[in-house]
């Protein structure tokens, strides 16, 4: 065993280094999408305890030595070692979100960046949102969070390990940090479900702050405390301590074990840090007294890992705002794009740590360089200011489209899709208990409720009940083949939950169907006395359900709604943004028209001569209103999105579609 306590502060641990490496990586490859790490954000928690350790290993040093701590230089030391390449990665990431992020975008990071440059973003994002939702996508500064929770550990850790060391307790510090782990692991149980009594009974005002959990423990430094105070019991442990048990390849494979285990098995879904940290924390702690064994020396010695954990804090610096500004312009990642994205990153992460943090860190400290960074740190809190205060610099985007700035793409989606705000299953029965029209489908059959309702039954005085949410056919006999639910009870269910609609009503009332018919078909299965038949279904099989439909409901009429052209990319994120020539075409009209999809007019022709032939329903087809002969429109006759999504339509999508509908009387 030749793990060793430090001697001086200037002792170099290779293997630790090499472990800062591991964790850099885990955490990269997490936000890449790697499949086989979903929880390699315990990187971060790796960081944490490699933190803990070091930091409280050069207090002590200084307070053994001179019984005093130096905050000054302390304070300097740690501004010398992270500020520079911080800041110049806040530059660039102002810089580009200028040149790329729609207005609302660019407004929410103006406030994160403000927060990120005074060391508070953990208490932003804490607000905000949640660290694994969907929105972070488009948050370049997301990860300075746990930049954050490290600097206000510097502050408040050297002041209380100072103050009981310098009270006569020197040798019952290790006694204090583990009280004062404990107490950090215990809040996180007090504090996990968002019901906190004390909040409750003494600060009621604050009791909405703290219900959201899961982000309150996950972000805030009371609540990762426990992590540093593991590394920082590691001070006081002697060879002795570990070497009485098991050699040091025991303790690298167990430690490499548990932090494998959370990388393989964590879910962005768990309440975290909680319980489940302890387990890469253990980890990080075997692996860092396993220094000096020879599987240490392999994994973590060789040049390779302690070259990653060199440069492991620029690249941790720039691997994500360059993931965020990839996936904002491109909208999707694929392999070789998470490759080239890996090596780039790595490389800039070399050249920040050769050429920013090694010259500030030991070199001389140059006037010049001193105001360069006041004048840097100026221009960020001031520009973030001000993108805040003036809605995210509108003026940048010179669109044609009118539409509001509702925030992100998925934002406004929630806000226009044309189901918003009616019910996936339920009714509108403003004229009474009847059952006027009955809309049914998955959820391109929901995205005409805004138009039926508002250009049609409300208009007529009708009654309409919609049954379009569930994600397979709405017909007889039909099931779902992929995974995630229960899809031979889920979609029998919602077909029977839209039969006894129908039925329900004193007359025939009038039924309008509508799909993602092709999408539909190529995950669908058919049900034979409930069981699956396993074999592909046809648009022959289709139509013959659509038959066999009609002759359910009787003498209900049938408008069964074909596929709209889709606009094959999301509208509302393209022309929202600045057009910027080296990173997108900066021709707007080529978005105004999409290019209609053979597949989807071949399918509609199909439906239509079905109809035509049997007569049992009545076929419309949105091409006819969306399309020429050469190309398919996605703004209506006012310059609005027609589309949501790349193909869901909007709430005038919908209208649109709908006035059709009535003018060619479709809808009687």
């Amino acid at each position: 065993m030749t793990f060793k306590t430090p001697s001086s502060e200037r002792e170099y641990l290779s293997h630790v280094d090499g472990l800062r490496g591991l964790a850099v990586m885990s955490v990269f490859l997490y936000h890449l999408g790697v499949p086989l790490l979903p929880g390699g954000f315990v990187g971060v928690d790796i960081f944490f305890v490699i933190s803990g350790f070091l930091i409280s290993r050069l207090i002590k040093e200084e307070l053994d030595k001179t019984g005093l701590l130096d905050y000054r230089a302390f304070f300097v030391r740690r501004f010398l070692r992270l500020f520079p390449a911080y800041l110049l990665v806040m530059i660039f990431t102002l810089m580009f979100s200028a040149l790329t992020f729609s207005p609302s975008a660019l407004e929410r990071f103006g406030g994160a960046l403000v927060y990120s440059i005074l060391g508070i973003a953990n208490n932003f994002f804490w607000l905000e949102a949640d660290y694994f939702d969907i929105a972070s996508k488009a948050k370049p500064t997301l990860h300075t969070w746990s930049l954050s929770v490290e600097e206000q550990f510097y502050i408040f850790w050297p002041v209380l390990f100072s103050f009981v060391y310098r009270a006569g307790h020197s040798n019952k510090l290790i006694y204090f940090i583990f009280l004062v782990g404990s107490l950090s692991l215990l809040l996180n149980f007090s504090f996990a479900d968002g019901r906190v009594d004390f909040v409750s009974n003494y600060l009621p005002f604050l009791e909405d702050l703290f219900s959201n959990g899961k982000s309150t423990i996950f972000y805030l430094l009371p609540f990762r405390v426990f992590e540093f105070a593991i590394g920082a019991l590691l001070v006081w442990c002697r060879p002795s301590y570990f070497s009485r048990f098991f050699s040091a390849d025991f303790y690298f494979v167990v430690g490499l074990l548990l932090v494998l285990l959370s990388c393989l098995f964590f879910r962005e879904s768990i309440v975290f840090p909680y319980f489940y940290a302890l387990i890469p924390c253990l980890g990080a702690v075997f692996l860092i007294v396993s220094g000096g064994g020879r599987l240490s020396r392999a994994a973590l010695g060789n040049r390779v890992s302690i070259f990653l954990g060199k440069i492991s804090y620029s690249l941790y610096l720039i691997h994500w705002p360059f993931i965020v500004f990839f996936l904002y312009v491109n909208g999707e990642m694929l392999y070789w794009h998470k490759f080239l994205v890996l090596i780039l990153s790595l490389a800039l992460a070399y050249l920040s740590y050769r050429y920013v943090e090694t010259p500030f860190r030991y070199g001389g400290r140059h006037k010049v360089w001193s105001y360069l960074a006041v004048l840097g740190t100026a221009i960020c809190i001031i520009s973030g200011l001000h993108i805040k205060e003036n809605k995210g610099w509108p003026w940048r985007v010179n669109s044609i489209v009118n539409f509001e700035d509702v925030g992100s793409s998925s934002d406004f989606h929630r806000a226009f899709y044309g189901g918003a705000g009616y019910p996936s299953y339920g009714a509108l029965s403003p004229y009474g208990k009847g059952v006027d029209v009955v809309l049914m489908g998955d959820s391109h059959g929901r995205h005409y409720a805004d138009g039926l309702y508002l250009r049609y039954a409300n208009i007529k005085k009708l009654n309409l009940h919609i049954a379009a949410g569930t994600s397979c056919f709405h017909l007889p006999d039909f099931t779902r083949i992929t995974q995630g639910s229960d899809w031979d009870r889920v979609c029998p269910q919602a077909f029977n939950t839209a039969i006894r609609m129908i039925r329900s009503a004193e007359k025939p009332p009038l039924v309008v169907m509508s799909h993602s018919w092709v999408k539909q078909i190529s995950r669908a299965d058919r049900l034979v006395q409930g069981v699956r038949s396993h074999k592909p279904v046809s648009i022959d099989d289709l139509i013959l359900s659509i038959h066999n439909f009609k002759a359910m409901i009787g003498d209900a009429e049938l408008v069964v709604v074909g596929e709209v052209p889709k606009a094959g990319v999301n509208l509302y994120d393209v022309l929202s943004r600045p057009r910027v020539l080296f990173f997108t075409n900066s021709d707007v009209e080529q978005y105004l028209f999409s290019i209609a999809d053979k597949k989807l007019i071949e399918f509609n022709r199909s439906l239509r001569e079905a109809s035509e032939v049997s007569g049992d329903f009545t076929f419309y087809d949105p091409f006819s209103i969306l399309c020429n002969a050469e190309r398919c429109k996605n703004l209506d006759s006012e310059r609005r999105l027609i589309y949501s999504d790349a193909g869901h339509l909007s709430k005038y999508g919908s209208r649109y579609v709908i006035d059709d509908m009535v003018s060619k009387k479709i809808l009687p």
